[in-house]
């Protein structure tokens, strides 16, 4: 008897997805997987292109399915945890899986993936020390990769040591001075330890080079932030006004290094910062609202736009006060 052909829907998916046509890629996969349903390629395949649509949830399942039907396959296991730790935010299982690869013995380039999607989840469940252990482990390999050396300052950065995030910056400037994220994250770094005139030129190199993704901050004097702050309050609800009435407003350029150091997970690039107690609790402990002003200048397009998100980050904090949710604060015509 002569099997009949498979129509080539896997070999045209491949090339629709290589080409970013996502959709397309989609339904060859589907149509291979009819005709083949236990084949890993094919579930993999309409998993990324899924991940491609961001329909992550579906392409997850696509990923569980690619890795039964090959419970060996390396490159499925780091994609779903690559998945899970990037935009589902399931970062236990993202480690889970790296630490069952990383107790095989695996190719070079698996290896490293392994490892850097390990650090990224561990990052971003707090475990600065165990993130930074695999970056070094990974970057022993592969002295020059710059995504490792990337997310390397990265979690120096928001972890608060910023001399050393500026060291690793300078490392990588040295292996691709064309990119502009580098240039933009190396002038935070530079902002934070003080050196205001450098970082300027490093935020504008990153403009320069590409102008719709860095925009230049949108700058506000402190005494202009200030006003507005006041000017939001008195617009407050009487019973708002009266239950804020003794929380001080304070604004400040950045969170201090100390805070960022015991606060990890809420890193330096706060906007804003409710601390103490909230109104309903007796306790005390000094109550106050801080909104930093050097990071909001960097969230907006413009000024207009600077001081509609002072107010909306005041609010926010207020209602953090108050034990009030987005809903609440929506309802009273707050947010």
């Amino acid at each position: 008897m002569i099997m009949p052909r498979e129509p080539g829907y896997l070999d045209r998916a491949d090339e629709s997805y290589d080409a970013g046509r996502f959709e397309e890629a989609a339904a060859l996969y589907q149509k291979h997987i009819e005709v083949e349903p236990d084949s890993p390629d094919g579930h993999q395949g309409l998993g990324l292109s899924l991940w491609g649509l961001e329909r992550y949830a579906e392409a997850l399942r696509a990923l569980n399915t690619a890795q039964k039907l090959d419970p060996e396959g390396g490159d499925i296991a780091i994609n779903r945890a690559a998945l899970l730790t990037d935009h589902l935010e399931r970062h236990q299982e993202a480690v889970a899986i790296c630490d069952g690869l990383l107790r095989r013995r695996l190719k070079k380039a698996d290896l490293r993936d392994a490892r850097y999607f390990a650090a990224k989840a561990h990052f971003r469940l707090g475990n600065d020390s165990k993130a930074l252990t695999l970056l070094d482990r990974a970057l022993g390999d592969s002295p020059e990769d710059i995504e490792l050396l990337s997310w390397q300052a990265h979690v120096f950065y928001e972890s608060g040591h910023f001399e050393k995030a500026k060291k690793v910056h300078e490392q990588c400037l040295k292996v691709d001075a064309e990119d502009p994220g580098i240039h933009w994250d190396y002038g935070l770094v530079l902002e934070k330890l003080g050196l205001e005139a450098m970082a300027r030129r490093e935020f504008e190199k990153a403009h320069e080079q590409a102008p719709e993704d860095f925009l230049l901050p949108a700058a506000i004097s402190p005494k202009d932030m200030e006003r507005i702050a006041r000017e939001t309050l008195a617009d407050l609800p009487e019973d708002f006004r009266d239950a804020i009435r003794d929380v001080p407003v304070i604004i400040d350029d950045f969170p201090s290094r100390a805070f960022v150091m015991e606060n990890p997970t809420l890193g330096p690039q706060l906007l804003g910062l409710f601390t103490g107690n909230a109104h309903y609790e007796q306790s005390p402990v000094p109550t106050a609202i801080l909104l930093f002003r050097k990071n909001l200048e960097k969230v907006v397009t413009d000024r207009e736009e600077l001081e509609d998100e002072i107010r909306k980050t005041l609010l926010h904090e207020i209602g953090h006060y108050l034990g009030l949710s987005e809903d609440d604060l929506q309802a009273r015509g707050l947010a």
